[in-house]
Order: C-alpha cells, then structure tokens, then sequence
C-alpha cells in the first residue's frame, strides 16, 4: 500500500493510528501459551478500516483521471469469449442544485480493461457462461465461524499495554478466541469470535459473557471501558478459491482480483493484504505491457494472481478443514498436533517465532521455516512434550487474570 500510495503510513499515523514493530505490540494467546515479545522487524499500524479506505478513496479520487459514478449496478458484460468490451449497467444519479435532475447512466459503458474487485458475491462466474465460457469451478472450506465486534472509548489510564491482541482458534480443542485492536482516537475494536457453529451472542450481556469464557483478561479490561457502539455480528466468512485459472481460454479485457477471486476467513487477516499485492502486481504488469489484448495479458494475471493466492490459502484453510463436519481426517489431526508443537516452540524461541510471521506475512518464502535453527528446535519440543511454554500473560497484560472457564 505504501508503494502505491507514498506517504499513506505517515498519513495514517498523523490521524492517530498506532504503530510499532509487530512483535513488540501484539500479544498471541496460543492454545497452551502466549507469543514472545520480541523485535521481529515486521512493522505494524492498527487503525479502523473506515480510516484507511477513506483515505485511499480520497488519494484515488484525487487522481485526474478517475471518476466515480454513483448509483450504477453493473449486471453483466459486452462481449464475446475471447474479449470483453465493456460492461452492461442500470441505474441513474441525481446531478446539480436540483434533487429532481438526473442524469441518466448509458446503458453499456465501454472499456478497454474491466476489472471485477466486487468481493465474495461476485457474480462474474455467471457472467462468463452468459458469454458462451464454459461453468468456472471453485474451493469452499467453511469452518461455520461467526463473529460479532464492539467499539469502546480506551482512553488513559486503560489504554492497553499492547497494540492488538488475539486468542487464536485452533481445531478441533478451542473453538472460541478474539481480536483486540487499538485503532486512532483512543478507541479499541472488540471482536469475538466462535467456530464450528459456536457464534458470539449479539446482545451485549451475551457479548460480555462470551468474553468471559475466554481464557485472556479480556473481559477484565472491559469493565473498565464504555462501549461506543451497539454489538455488530457477522457469519459470512467462509473461504472460497474460484479456478478462473484453470479456463482453458480467458477473454482479453477482463482481469479479476480481491476477494472474487480468493476470498479468505477474516479471522487470519489475509484478505486486505493479499488485494494489496494483487494491486501491485498489476501496476508492475500495467508498466510493463505494450497492449492489454492479443498479447495473453489478462490471462498471464489471473495466472499470477493464482500463484500468488496458493500459500496464503493453504495457510488460512490448514486450520479451517479442522471445522468441517463429520469425522476429523487425518491430516486434521496431524495439522493439530504440528501448531501444537510449533507454538510452544514460537513462545519459547523468538528467533523460531520471526521466521513463523515472515511466513505468514509473506515477507520471506515458507521454506524459512524448515531452517536447520527452526526445524532443531521443533523436534527438540517434540521430544519434550512435557516441557513448560511461556505463559506468563503479565507479560503482556501487566497483572495476572481472574481463573477463568474454557470452553
């Protein structure tokens, strides 16, 4: 984002967002213990989505040759299966002084390059087969999570000691976690969140006694703070894959990005910065490219964006098949006992937790994590299951937690 947006970091901080080195202000609540609080070299702002996308619609908005067209619903594509030309449209918008005059959106709004960053409801997979492309397959792994957020005022003295904090869920032992974060004016966002079915009440009792049962001082901190909003849920957060790349022919004038094309649980944050990353990869592509049809342009993207989208997805749905019903696979329970043992590792070892978040945050490939350092000091816990993990929540916290339910 920084890239594309020069400056967007300290824009944001002047209007209050927190920063930091990212493992110096969040706290990990593993199942069996917390992160270490280490440098990792990883910077971090927390801030309130509302900030940030007004601000980049304000930096995009600014740009002389943009123009936003309110109102208009895009209900299909002009074309044919091997380019598309446009965009079919409905709507209209009112214009002037007068509320009463409108102006009236064309019908068909042509276009050298169409791009679908409508989101997980997405309709262009219909879109195609109306072009005369054959039905586009797609992946959904659904581990049934819900989730329900709450804003309060966090203002000294209760501000608190880290930037975010998160009580990771993990399969098929501890369905229910949050995500805490400070965001600008002194506020914190509260999100709870349950898997497998187990959702968050959206009454605030219920909301209250939900965080309750987490095994975090969370609800401790709570008490002390004043609610700024009613308690807002949501379930829609299933992970789903669309194969455009496997077409065997895609039309010229068409690209896809953003969650229409690999939409990811909220829960691991993946989402926003993948789209970051499919934004830049097609500004490289753009500067790049002497004509955007005839030349295999837009198939190439959504070729790159394919590639781009495998890690990130096997890490976001490793976990998530854990939720499926019916019988726990195998490998679901393999892929337990390995975060298990990989956690206890990270809370111990910082250098083995560096490596754990360049991997997830893709700033170095997966193979940092099968170092020589990284994969001795995993087999070391394994051989020593019964070894004690850093779990020590002053640390991050600052007091030690009334004892708590698990559930």
């Amino acid at each position: 984002m920084e890239r594309l947006f020069p400056g967007l970091r300290d824009e944001l901080t002047d209007a209050g967002a927190p920063g930091g080195d990212f493992g110096e202000i969040v706290a990990f609540r593993f199942p069996t213990c917390w992160s270490p609080r280490a440098r990792t070299g990883i910077p971090l702002q927390t801030f309130s989505r509302p900030l940030l996308e007004t601000r980049l619609r304000d930096r995009v908005r600014s740009l002389r040759n943009v123009r936003v067209r309110a109102g208009v619903r895009i209900t299909g594509l002009i074309g044919d299966p091997g380019l598309v030309t446009g965009v079919r449209t409905r709507g209209e918008r009112r214009v002037g002084a007068d509320a009463h005059e409108r102006h009236r959106i064309p019908d068909v709004l042509a276009a050298d390059l169409v791009v679908d960053a409508s989101g997980r409801n997405s309709r262009l997979p219909d879109w195609l087969t109306e072009l005369g492309l054959p039905a586009v397959t797609s992946t959904v792994i659904d581990a049934h999570v819900g989730y329900a957020s709450r804003l309060y005022a966090a203002p000294e003295p209760h501000t608190p000691p880290w930037a975010a904090a998160m009580e990771i869920v993990q399969a098929p032992r501890v369905g229910r976690g949050f995500m805490a974060t400070r965001v600008e004016g002194d506020r914190l966002l509260v999100t709870l969140q349950g898997s497998g079915g187990d959702h968050p009440p959206h009454d605030p009792d219920g909301f209250t006694a939900f965080a309750e049962s987490l095994r975090t001082p969370l609800a401790d901190l709570l008490t002390h703070l004043a609610p700024l909003s009613a308690v807002r849920p949501y379930a829609h957060c299933a992970n789903r894959r669309t194969d455009y790349h496997r077409l065997p022919a895609w039309p010229d004038g068409l690209i896809a990005l953003g969650d229409s094309v690999c939409a990811f649980n909220p829960l691991y944050g993946q989402g926003m910065g993948v789209a970051a990353m499919e934004a830049d990869l097609l500004h490289t592509m753009l500067m790049r490219a002497r004509s955007l049809t005839g030349q295999g342009f837009t198939q190439t993207f959504q070729q790159r964006v394919a590639a781009l989208t495998r890690r990130p997805w096997i890490m976001s749905t490793a976990q998530d098949r854990g939720w499926q019903r019916g019988p726990a696979a195998r490998s679901t329970r393999i892929t337990d006992t390995l975060l298990t043992c990989a956690h206890r590792t990270m809370s111990a070892d910082p250098d083995v937790f560096r490596r754990f978040l360049a991997a997830m945050h893709m700033t170095r490939s997966s193979a940092v994590l099968l170092h020589p350092r990284t994969v001795l000091a995993l087999a070391t816990t394994a051989l020593r299951p019964d070894a004690r993990a850093h779990d020590d929540t002053r640390l991050w916290w600052g007091h030690t937690p009334h004892t708590r339910p698990h559930k």
